[in-house]
């Protein structure tokens, strides 16, 4: 291998790319060299029916998290997958295709794979085409020469290039593909988008590669690409060249009526502007390859942030020689290009989401340094970008932030989506001594999922039980698999000597066996409670009943069977009972109703900026009178009258769950409520109780955990205060990250759930602690 520096520049179209040609017959759709469209919308994202008018970034931490979310091992396994076919030869070809559908990537195929992508990106990216690579860049790597010749993702490449030119492309789709469904969630371009044309070259020598680009120019985000060759697009189509590409770029944005910047070299007379006016678009042309007018001055951080739009130039690695002799390679530039392409889309969402704080880094330091964190070397220090979102944290803790993130990062052994931790930062924390207080890393926008885990670790009774000796006996021998992997996830918790840990089973387990949880979208934390307590609900009665099978069947009665297999710890700690008392208005006739309930969803107050959670509580119990289509049909009248219905709380829960309806909709937009919701650390629940409740002493309520939601419906983030018993001090958990606060700090106006418990907690009884 030895490096070339590779130059993306922007061009105009060329007189024969908007020319209408005959397509021969012999032609075959194998013969294209392009990339068949590879930022299609994922089927996991809900397609967008309006147009947004600004950006959408969800919330990540550091751009070396961000990157290799999208980076992961499932895009490296589309990569690779054809290189043992390539290897193994023309003559096992059915068997080579069997091996390729069941290529997996190991931790140490991922670790190489990485640590190839950091070597690529190690001297960064020049906007432009000011080059200052040359011989510094070689004489660079030939240091890691070394480390890349023991490099596995480099042998497989290398195999890669002697694919025929349409297969090489085929490869990278797949490739492309994959990283692009990641990034339809992170960015909803706006109203105004720009198509751009760009050669690879190198020094002098031109490549039959060209690059177009969708991307936004408000943002600099790179909204889609396609990788061509214009020969075999006339070949196989008499449309132009040009609407053929631009066709494909602008496919996933049919229904978004979008008005398209679109270079005057490609006018055709009008043609393509009739032509895309009936999908939807409007076009404009701009001055061949120039700025337009609207683009911000020289100097601003909206023009650095999007230089690279006009090409940038980078170093990239090729074979020695082309094996087939017939021509240059066009496999490694175009994985350049898409690597190239990945880097600069995490420094735009990173540049986006942190603009707020006023740091600035440009793209050829963004690029070097996240280069330096990918390196897998633990005998180098490896510096630490900014923050994407430290909104929730006052400026005075960043520093020290950066200096978690610093430790945790120099890893000897790589990370893969959170599910191995780097030795070093494990040695770093041997000191660590604080039971139940455990920061759980993101393994992929997971901050709703780590909010609820929280909660529920400093849910004391269920965690004394689920770590008792003789229920993790029974759970082992009835194979509850929800409930055994949440109770190794609570004893590493409770009993570990890490500051935080990785989740990541836990999550895979309610993937599985919860679909809608499966990708990297926000989610909604209240839903995933109600989901995750009703899986250990079931698990712990199918050990109840394994329980019950092994007693004396004489001895059992109906009721004592009921009692057994349906109540658990889950059901005795988190359900209450409601009463309902209906009321016909025509005769007074009365009816009585319960139900069980696990969580109490308030409604808040309308049109107020700040209110009480005795306020939502009101507004939840007040009485009601349905009219209309809601009117019940009376018993005693046999007709449907206007029915009045008072709702008390029956049976007050052990611990009580308040859900605060934060989102709604307004008209067919739908929105979220910013409404001040103040609550207290005691709750008096006297006033909502029905008559039969006797005891009223069981009414009140001490506050031990907050889930907080900061952001709005498709974007936002989930952190959790919760209550320690064992110091009784107060922590916040921002996924990986966490912070002891004052009791007066828990007040939030971002409160989303409230966790109350009749009893203060104290310290648990657990084994070992």
């Amino acid at each position: 291998m030895k490096a070339k520096a590779l130059s993306v520049k922007e061009c105009a179209w060329m007189s024969e790319d908007c020319h209408l040609v005959d397509i021969p017959r012999e032609a075959t759709q194998r013969d294209t060299l392009c990339l068949p469209n590879i930022f299609q919308k994922s089927k996991k994202v809900k397609p967008l029916t309006k147009t947004r008018p600004s950006p959408n970034c969800q919330v990540y931490y550091t751009a070396r998290e961000l990157l290799l979310e999208v980076l992961d091992r499932e895009a490296i396994r589309e990569l690779i997958r054809r290189a043992a076919g390539v290897k193994a030869g023309p003559n096992r070809q059915s068997h080579c295709q069997s091996r390729e559908q069941s290529t997996d990537v190991s931790e140490e195929g991922y670790a190489d794979a990485v640590t190839w992508f950091s070597v690529v990106l190690q001297s960064g990216l020049s906007l432009g085409e000011n080059c200052n690579f040359g011989h510094d860049l070689n004489v660079k790597l030939d240091g890691w020469q070394g480390v890349l010749k023991r490099n596995s993702i480099q042998a497989d490449l290398l195999s890669l290039t002697r694919l025929e030119d349409g297969e090489k492309l085929e490869v990278l789709s797949a490739f492309c593909g994959h990283i692009t469904q990641r990034y339809q969630a992170l960015h909803t371009p706006g109203p105004n988008l720009a198509v751009k044309k760009y050669r690879l070259s190198s020094q002098q020598e031109h490549y039959s590669l060209y690059l177009a680009l969708l991307c936004d120019p408000s943002s600099g985000f790179i909204c889609n690409m396609y990788l061509y060759c214009p020969e075999q697009l006339q070949r196989q189509s008499k449309k132009s060249v040009v609407e053929q590409v631009v066709r494909h770029l602008l496919r996933p944005f049919c229904n978004h009526r979008c008005v398209v910047q679109l270079d005057s070299s490609a006018w055709m007379e009008e043609r393509l502007t009739h032509i895309l006016s009936r999908l939807g678009f409007t076009i404009h042309f701009v001055p061949t390859v120039k700025r337009p007018p609207s683009s911000p001055p020289e100097g601003s951080m909206m023009s650095e942030l999007i230089a690279h739009l006009q090409g940038w130039t980078g170093p990239a690695l090729v074979p020695l020689s082309d094996p087939k002799g017939t021509g240059v390679d066009v496999f490694l530039p175009g994985l350049w290009v898409t690597l190239h392409v990945i880097c600069i889309n995490t420094f735009v969402l990173h540049t986006l989401q942190s603009q707020s704080s006023g740091k600035k880094v440009n793209l050829t330091q963004f690029t070097r340094t996240l280069a330096s964190q990918l390196a897998m070397n633990s005998s180098t220090a490896v510096p630490v970008l900014p923050r994407l979102n430290s909104s929730s944290y006052q400026e005075k803790n960043v520093s020290n932030i950066c200096k978690q993130r610093t430790n945790t990062n120099i890893c000897g052994q790589v990370t893969v989506k959170g599910k191995h931790r780097c030795s070093s930062a494990v040695s770093l924390q041997n000191n660590w001594n604080r039971p139940g207080v455990c920061g759980l890393d993101n393994s992929g926008n997971s901050c709703y999922l780590n909010a609820v885990l929280q909660c529920l670790c400093s849910t004391v009774p269920l965690v004394e039980h689920l770590l008792d000796q003789e229920t993790r006996r029974e759970l082992e021998k009835s194979k509850c698999l929800v409930a055994e992997v949440f109770v190794r996830l609570l004893e590493e918790m409770w009993l570990g000597t890490n500051s935080s840990c990785a989740p990541v089973e836990a999550r895979s387990v309610l993937c599985s066996i919860f679909p809608q949880f499966n990708n990297y979208s926000q989610q909604d934390a209240q839903e995933l409670l109600l989901f995750l307590l009703n899986t250990l609900h079931d698990d712990l009665k199918k050990v109840a009943k394994d329980q019950m099978h092994c007693s004396i069947r004489q001895q059992r009665q109906e009721h004592n069977r009921y009692c057994t297999t349906e109540s658990t710890i889950v059901s005795q700690l988190f359900e209450g009972q409601l009463s309902y008392i209906t009321l016909c208005m025509h005769c007074d006739q009365q009816a009585y109703s319960t139900q069980t309930f696990t969580v109490l969803s308030l409604p808040i107050p309308a049109g107020i900026l700040k209110c009480s959670i005795q306020d939502c509580l009101s507004l939840f119990f007040e009485q009601t009178v349905l009219t209309g289509g809601e009117q019940l049909l009376c018993s005693v009248c046999r007709m449907r009258r206007e029915t009045a219905v008072i709702t008390s709380l029956d049976k007050p829960p052990e611990i009580l769950m308040l859900h605060l309806k934060r989102f709604g909709c307004k008209g067919k937009k739908q929105v979220k409520l910013t409404t001040n919701v103040a609550f207290p650390m005691k709750l008096d629940l006297t006033p909502f109780l029905s008559s039969s409740v006797h005891n009223v002493s069981d009414s009140s309520y001490h506050l031990y955990a907050v889930v907080n939601h900061t952001g709005h419906l498709n974007m936002g983030h989930y952190t959790a205060l919760c209550h320690n018993a064992s110091a009784q001090t107060w922590h916040l958990f921002d996924d990986s990250l966490v912070r002891e606060v004052q009791d007066t700090l828990v007040q939030s106006p971002n409160a989303y759930m409230l966790l109350y418990s009749r009893k203060p907690f104290q310290k648990p009884k657990i084994q070992g602690l």
